[in-house]
């Protein structure tokens, strides 16, 4: 092992022992770190340049991320320089203020009807059809979907701990409770409902870049070029609002802490507010 890999574990291993980060946060850290040692080629964190910095971004930039993706990543990576630089490690050729974030594009939100989640599950085998149904049902971050254990699970009741440790509560449909009850059977589940086994026999935990890897594919195939698994949490925001959710239920449903939040994840009403006054406002007043 390079000495660089050893520094940086003693960085992931500073950050679960003495911040206490999540094992969700530390593995979404491992995998950036890892994706900076592969595009790399120095022995130690002391060797590091502005240019190898730039290098990785422009290889993020390669496989086709966004700005903002890219930007997100590259807040963790300058974290951890900053931890070395505290901790007394000399970085002769690295200028943290040099390190440029690159250009986002503004924020194109998408969401998908239920109609065309209909329409993609046609394309989708037993693990993409439960992985988007219960984000669909559920609201569910990908994160949250990640860590579902069978504990979890009260007929169609779903308890689970939520972004920033709170106790949240969903519902899934009769149908969802039924898949989910031929994918504990057909694959021996016995805690975490995505704990696969390996050609050689070992079972592991998928990672969030597998599980969004293989929702995915049912979208593609379905001509939705853009997915990405939060567009399935608008989407149920989207969806409950049509059917008469006010901002307030919607915003609990979400597990939001303000209406504010919830209010970006309400898609579709573009154009529709004279419509809406019409109904709201003035429906109960003489021509």
């Amino acid at each position: 092992m390079r000495k660089i890999e050893q520094q940086f574990e003693e960085y992931l291993e500073w950050c679960g022992n003495i911040r206490r980060m999540s094992e969700q946060t530390l593995h979404g850290k491992r995998w950036i770190c890892k994706s900076l040692l592969d595009s790399i080629d120095i022995n130690s964190v002391e060797e590091l340049s502005n240019n190898h910095i730039n290098d990785w971004i422009a290889e993020q930039v390669a496989r086709g991320c966004s700005g903002r993706t890219v930007n997100g990543r590259l807040v963790n990576i300058v974290a951890m320089l900053r931890y070395f630089q505290d901790m007394g490690v000399l970085m002769p050729e690295l200028k943290l203020r040099f390190i440029m974030k690159q250009k986002e594009e503004p924020i194109h939100r998408v969401h998908y009807s239920k109609e065309q989640i209909e329409e993609v599950l046609k394309f989708a085998d037993c693990f993409e059809w439960l992985a988007i149904r219960l984000c669909f049902d559920c609201g569910f971050r990908i994160s949250e979907l990640r860590n579902l254990r069978m504990m979890n699970f009260d007929g169609r009741r779903v308890s689970f701990i939520g972004k920033g440790n709170k106790l949240r509560e969903a519902y899934i449909s009769e149908e969802t409770r039924a898949r989910l009850d031929d994918w504990i059977r057909r694959e021996r589940i016995t805690d975490y409902l995505w704990e696969m086994e390996t050609s050689t026999k070992i079972r592991h935990l998928l990672s969030v870049e597998e599980i969004r890897y293989r929702m995915r594919k049912p979208f593609y195939k379905a001509g939705f070029v853009n997915f990405h698994p939060h567009a399935l949490r608008h989407s149920f925001a989207t969806d409950i609002v049509e059917h008469g959710a006010s901002l307030e239920i919607t915003k609990e449903m979400l597990g939001h802490a303000n209406v504010t939040i919830t209010e970006r994840y309400v898609h579709n009403f573009e154009g529709r507010l004279g419509e809406y006054f019409d109904q709201y406002k003035f429906a109960a007043q003489p021509a």
